[in-house]
This record gives structure tokens, C-alpha cells and sequence, in this order.
């Protein structure tokens, strides 16, 4: 296996982003917020892929969750369960990165995006751990 398809690598970089985001969300005012919901849409990016790698599946260049949580689908239907989540944070890889006026990103979306990413998270952890990664 290559280095950049290391599956503990792909997780280890999918929690420092989630990390980063909440320490963001919690200790830097104003807290910036379209950096947190990046992170957090980086996170969910990462530990998807982690499992489609841990899968077999080649590394895909993309930053679709759609396309990604349709990857990991394939191998387990449960992954199905986030596909509503993954709509949600799949928006934060590209409107995050530019301006886009004020109040392009709320506090309600950070929120939001830190439990998904949470929720996305924790679920591929625990598939990974059933897999004898981590």
C-alpha cells in the first residue's frame, strides 16, 4: 500500500480537520466561520475516503460527497444513511473558500456542519474499526 493511500493517514487527517474545527468553533472570536464549515466538510471528505481506500476502491479526486458516500455505498448500504447529511456539508468545499458577501455562512450552519461532521465521523470510524483499521 502507498503512503497516500493509508487508510490510518486518511483518518488521522479527517479528525485533525474535525479537531480544528471545533477548537475554531470554541476559542476564536469572532469565530470564523466558513473556516470551520470547511474543515468540517474536509473532515467528512477524508474519513469517506479512508473507508473507500480500506475498501479497495482507488483514490478519487474529488471533493463530490455525493460521489464519495456513493463509493463507500457500494460496499455497505448503511453509508446510505448520510447521504442527506453529506448534501448539507458537500456545499462548504467550495462556497467556503471565496467571498461570497455577508452572512453567506451562519452561525446555524456552523452548528450544523460540526454535528454532521460528527455524525459522519464517528459512523466511518466505527466501519473502519469493524475493518481492523485504527
Amino acid at each position: 500500500m502507498t503512503d497516500s493511500l493509508n487508510v490510518n493517514e486518511w483518518f488521522r487527517f479527517a479528525q485533525m480537520d474535525f479537531d480544528a474545527a471545533k477548537t475554531l468553533s470554541a476559542h476564536h472570536h469572532p469565530t470564523p466561520l466558513e473556516i470551520v464549515c470547511y474543515h468540517c466538510q474536509q473532515s467528512a471528505e477524508k474519513v469517506l475516503k479512508a473507508y473507500a481506500i480500506a475498501k479497495g476502491e482507488s483514490l478519487i479526486k474529488t471533493h463530490d460527497l455525493r460521489v464519495i458516500i456513493g463509493q463507500c455505498a457500494k460496499h455497505d448500504e448503511a453509508f446510505n444513511s448520510l447521504a442527506q447529511v453529506c448534501l448539507v456539508l458537500n456545499d462548504y468545499a467550495i462556497i467556503t473558500r471565496y467571498p461570497h458577501g455577508e452572512d453567506a455562512v451562519t452561525e446555524h450552519d456552523m452548528k450544523t456542519a460540526l454535528k454532521y461532521a460528527e455524525e459522519i465521523l464517528e459512523f466511518t470510524k466505527n466501519k473502519l474499526i469493524l475493518l481492523g483499521y485504527m
